[in-house]
C-alpha cells in the first residue's frame, strides 16, 4: 500500500528540551507524549508510545567501522557516503555498504552534491557506483554547499535534474539531506514531491514549509557510538521500524520480476 509521511503546520509540537512526533499518516492513533532529553539526545517518542529509531551516517572520516559493535549500540539504520561531485568515490563506501548489510542494519547511500560540477557527471558517478537491492533505503542527495558562481535558481535546477535522473534509474524517489539554514535559504517550498532529512543540532525538531515533509533528523554531529573511533552524526527516523521498512525498496513476491520493475509500481509516493 502507498505510504505517506507528512507533518502538517499545526503538528509542529516540539518545545525546547522536548520532542513530540505526532500526526504522521499511517501511524497508529493514540495520546501524544513528550519525552525529555536523555544523555543530551532527544528520547523520541511517537504518539503510539513506541520510541522512534536511531541511525548514523558515515564516510571516510569514520575510517574502518566495526559494524558488529554498531549493531549492538542499537543503531537500526545507516546512510553511507558513496560519491562526491563528478569525480570522487568515498574510499570506505564499498566496505561500509557491505558490512552494514551483513550485520543487519538498514543501509542507504548518499551523494555529496557540488553545485559547480557538471550535473550529468554527478548522476553518472552515483549510479555507476551504487548497486541498490530490495530492503535498502532510498538514495540520498546531500546538498549543503553553495558556489558564488551558481545562482539559487540554477542550483535548484541542477538538483532537480539529479533527483529526476536518479529516480528514473532506481525507480524510487531520493531523499534530500540538508541543514536547517540551507533549507530555508535555497530549498524551502521548492521540492514538495521529495522527503527531507534535516540537520538541526538543537533540541527543537526541524521546521519545514507546509508543502514539505521531513523524515529524518540529524540531531548531532558529535555522537559517540561503539565501534566508531571518532565523532559521528546521529539521526532519528520519524517513525517506528515497521514504517522504516515500508520506506525501503520492496522485496518482490514475484521471483521473475526485476528490482526496477518492483520499484516503479510499489514505491510509496510522498
Amino acid at each position: 500500500m502507498p505510504f505517506t509521511l507528512l507533518i502538517s503546520a499545526g503538528q509542529k509540537l516540539a518545545v525546547t528540551g522536548f520532542l513530540l512526533i505526532a500526526g504522521y499518516t499511517g501511524f497508529k492513533t493514540g495520546t501524544p507524549t513528550t519525552t525529555p532529553l536523555v544523555n543530551n539526545e532527544p528520547k523520541v517518542a511517537l504518539n503510539n508510545n513506541s520510541e522512534a529509531i536511531k541511525g548514523i551516517d558515515v564516510s571516510r572520516w569514520q575510517k574502518e567501522v566495526d559494524w558488529s559493535l554498531v549493531r549492538e549500540a542499537d543503531v537500526k539504520f545507516a546512510f553511507v557516503k558513496a560519491t562526491q561531485g563528478d569525480y570522487r568515490l568515498d574510499p570506505f563506501f564499498e566496505r561500509n555498504w557491505e558490512e552494514s548489510k551483513r550485520h543487519g542494519i538498514k543501509r542507504g547511500a548518499y551523494h555529496f552534491f557540488k553545485p559547480e560540477a557538471p550535473v550529468q557527471g554527478q548522476i553518472d558517478l552515483f549510479i555507476s557506483t551504487v548497486n541498490m537491492e530490495p530492503g535498502d533505503l532510498p538514495p540520498v542527495l546531500d546538498i549543503e554547499v553553495s558556489d558564488p558562481k551558481v545562482s539559487a535558481e540554477q542550483l535548484r535546477k541542477s538538483v532537480k535534474t539529479w533527483l529526476e535522473a536518479v529516480s528514473a534509474h532506481y525507480g524510487v524517489k531520493p531523499i534530500i539531506y540538508t541543514s536547517q539554514n540551507y533549507y530555508r535559504r535555497y530549498l524551502l517550498g521548492h521540492f514538495p514531491d521529495y522527503h527531507f532529512w534535516i540537520a538541526r543540532y538543537s533540541p527543537v525538531e526541524p521546521e519545514v514549509h507546509h508543502t514539505d515533509s521531513w523524515m529524518f533528523w540529524q540531531y548531532t554531529d558529535r555522537g559517540n557510538i561503539s565501534g566508531i573511533n571518532s565523532a559521528v552524526d546521529v539521526n532519528f527516523f520519524a517513525g517506528d521500524f515497521e514504517t522504516l521498512a515500508q520506506l525501503c525498496l520492496p522485496v518482490s513476491s514475484n521471483p521473475l520480476e526485476s528490482p526496477l520493475q518492483q520499484l516503479k509500481h510499489m514505491y510509496p509516493r510522498p
